[in-house]
């Protein structure tokens, strides 16, 4: 490190070379354990000291390889370890380790996005797929060296928040600093000089992440041992111990079989987006905006849901299908159509998914969703089932596989849970100094549905060093990984498939009250030009949500209601080019973008400079909102002579600038430039370029 031995910085933590560092400046002072834990087979003891890693890299020129240049390593809020190379990594975590003197004690060992780090890591340190947890391929949760005395958390997948959204939102002292302050660009070696400024914020990163870490576990009372490794972590953990109340036998016979599994993954669908083809590329003005207030809550506490076991329907017929639907019957139903269209072919929210049907013969798409189809075969809900009935018309309808289940509402423990993070995010917005709270009763009112959703059946993902793939997933049996859940679930999952279902269910009555002036919709909001009113789907709203409790009133005494429209801020010009595309002004004469792969700040900055929403048309290129791209070189292995240096490349993931340029796919493109569409929006609708 080009800098003294030992520097001090602004804020009195000092910074230390890797060349200073002993491992007695750590505390062997360790957590004491929960109670309760201490049946584990091989149960943790965690040093008191909360650590981070972090490391910066440059890409080699001409390559699409990159390497690490410098690495900060903060022990609690006390030092920072500053080095340069990976042989004085590995020393360091090997003196470490060296140090610990229990096999069953760890250092704990933050890093924001674990995923990226151990790329470089497993090049300098041979990984067992003992040693790693990862959630899915190349996505690390946690990983152990040496013996588990080191342990590796991924920060990212703990919060689910950029580093700078983690350390501004728990208020710490070292937040993120602004990026322009380290040009990330900037070729660097491991002998290339840093500026003390440069030292700083490399600091920065690693004693903030610390910082927000311990605030955290402080604000709810967790320790090293107890704190949950991902963002669904504390909820799952209020909702688990809320459901011991719930009949665990009524759980467990309620969990999926191999036939209702595939079913149900078939028939699981997230929120409804998608943009009014015929208005796709037009400028229109006064756009209102109508948003579902907590639409999933709202449907977890007054919604119903598939409470008994799924059993195979033995008539196979569509009049056994509804006498099963009018009986409270939900429904799991594959079906067959044939010449299959919308039933006002002027209708501008198709809702059958390309990706969810199977298709034979011709068939015609609007942004991925089937205006038309001559054989179709799709796997739904009763809801989903609804929608269809009231959206399309067919020549020909068989039902290929049909099971059935009681509907009733959601265990009462859950439906309690979710409406106390409800009630305490709406009594603590904006009240000073509980802005840590609210951040946090948000966040966890919106895991509830993330945890009822996730996949009960996921393979385990294995890394294999060796293996040319590296993520591979162990090939365990459907049977046994059905049995396995069955043991261990608290909830079902097909409760989670039916949030979403009913969700889009509530959408699609907003998207028909905005009747043809619908502009776009997007899980819980629908966007339309005119007038819409709300009043009776409200008022039905606010009686479900008084007579579950599904209220509350916040600090100027306002009573909220769960599900109901609110008004947000009229959009002054308003342009879509389809689904997650689109951009907006609002009065002040700002751009604004919403388009998937554009990074949100700098992508509005950069439209505004090209002209506004003029000049957001097919063929636009995002340049400095474009993003970047991931390269992964699993097997790099080689060295190159640089100033005299010799430099080592060893596997590593390369980010690189990208762009992100507006296209329509083919099929899009021929559908709104087809003359028939284009008449009907100049005699319908006018010109809406303003």
């Amino acid at each position: 490190m080009n800098t003294t031995s030992r520097t001090q910085s602004a804020d009195t933590c000092p910074i230390i070379s890797a060349s200073d560092f002993t491992p007695d400046l750590l505390r062997r002072a360790v957590v004491k354990r929960p109670r309760g834990n201490n049946a584990t087979k091989n149960p943790r003891i965690y040093l008191e000291d909360v650590c981070a890693f972090d490391i910066e890299t440059s890409r080699l020129p001409g390559t699409d390889d990159a390497f690490m240049y410098v690495w900060q390593f903060q022990i609690d809020e006390r030092l920072t370890v500053i080095g340069r190379t990976w042989e004085d990594a590995m020393q360091l975590f090997g003196d470490i380790a060296g140090w610990i003197d229990s096999n069953n004690v760890s250092l704990v060992i933050l890093v924001h996005n674990l995923s990226y780090e151990f790329q470089f890591l497993s090049g300098v340190y041979p990984f067992t797929p003992a040693e790693v947890f990862a959630l899915d391929s190349r996505r690390v949760a946690k990983c152990t060296m040496f013996s588990k005395k080191l342990e590796f958390r991924c920060t990212y997948i703990h919060s689910n928040m950029s580093l700078a959204m983690y350390t501004g939102k728990m208020h710490v002292k070292h937040r993120k600093l602004d990026g322009d302050m380290f040009n990330y660009r900037t070729l660097r070696y491991p002998w290339t000089p840093l500026t003390p400024e440069e030292l700083a914020y490399c600091q920065n990163d690693v004693l903030g992440l610390v910082e927000a870490y311990k605030a955290e576990m402080k604000r709810d009372k967790d320790t090293l041992s107890t704190v949950p490794m991902t963002s669904t972590g504390y909820v799952r953990r209020d909702c688990k111990r809320a459901m011991k109340l719930y009949s665990r036998a009524a759980v467990k016979a309620g969990q999926p079989d191999e036939r209702s599994y595939a079913m149900l993954r078939a028939a699981f669908r997230g929120g409804d987006v998608h943009a009014n083809r015929y208005f796709v590329g037009h400028i229109l003005h006064d756009v209102k905006s109508a948003d579902r207030s907590s639409s999933y809550p709202d449907v977890m506490c007054n919604g119903r849901f598939p409470i008994s076991p799924f059993r195979p329907m033995r008539e196979l017929s569509l009049n056994a299908v509804e006498r099963y639907i009018s009986n409270e019957r939900a429904m799991l139903l594959s079906l067959h159509f044939t010449r299959i269209r919308l039933r006002d072919p002027y209708y501008g929210f198709p809702y059958l998914p390309l990706h969810k049907c199977m298709l034979r013969g011709s068939y015609t798409l609007d942004n991925g969703r089937l205006l038309k189809a001559d054989d179709l075969t799709t796997t739904v809900t009763d809801i989903d089932w609804s929608i269809i009935q009231q959206t399309y018309v067919w020549d020909s309808l068989t039902v290929e596989q049909a099971m059935y289940s009681a509907y009733a509402p959601l265990p009462k423990p859950l439906v309690l849970t979710t409406q106390e993070y409800y009630k305490r995010k709406t009594t603590l917005k904006g009240v000073p100094g509980m802005e840590d709270y609210y951040t946090k009763s948000k966040n966890m009112l919106n895991s509830v549905y993330g945890m009822m959703v996730e996949n009960p059946i996921r393979q385990t993902i294995d890394f294999l060093i060796n293996d040319e793939r590296r993520f591979v997933e162990r090939g365990e049996s459907l049977e046994s990984l059905l049995e396995r859940n069955r043991l261990r679930a608290w909830i079902c999952y097909q409760w989670g498939v039916w949030v979403t279902a009913q969700a889009r269910y509530r959408l699609f009555e907003g998207i028909r009250l905005a009747g043809e002036n619908a502009v776009y919709c997007d899980t819980d909001s629908v966007k339309y030009i005119g007038d819409c009113d709300f009043t009776a789907y409200n008022k039905a709203r606010i009686r479900d949500s008084k007579r579950s409790g599904s209220y509350a009133a916040d600090p100027s005494g306002t009573v909220h209601y769960m599900g109901v429209f609110e008004q947000e801020q009229t959009y002054s010009r308003f342009l879509t080019h389809g689904a997650k595309k689109y951009a907006y002004e609002y009065s002040d004469g700002q751009t604004h973008v919403t388009i998937a792969g554009v990074n949100k700040r700098k992508g509005g900055e950069e439209l505004h400079k090209a002209g506004g929403l003029e000049a957001l048309k097919p063929g636009f290129v995002f340049t400095e909102a474009g993003g970047t791209e991931s390269v992964y070189n699993d097997f790099s292995d080689y060295s190159v002579e640089i100033d005299g240096h010799e430099l080592h490349i060893t596997p590593n993931i390369c980010i690189k600038d990208s762009t992100y340029t507006l296209t329509y796919a083919a099929d899009y493109d021929r559908l709104l430039s087809d003359p028939f569409l284009l008449r009907k929006i100049k005699h319908s609708f006018g010109d809406f370029s303003g």
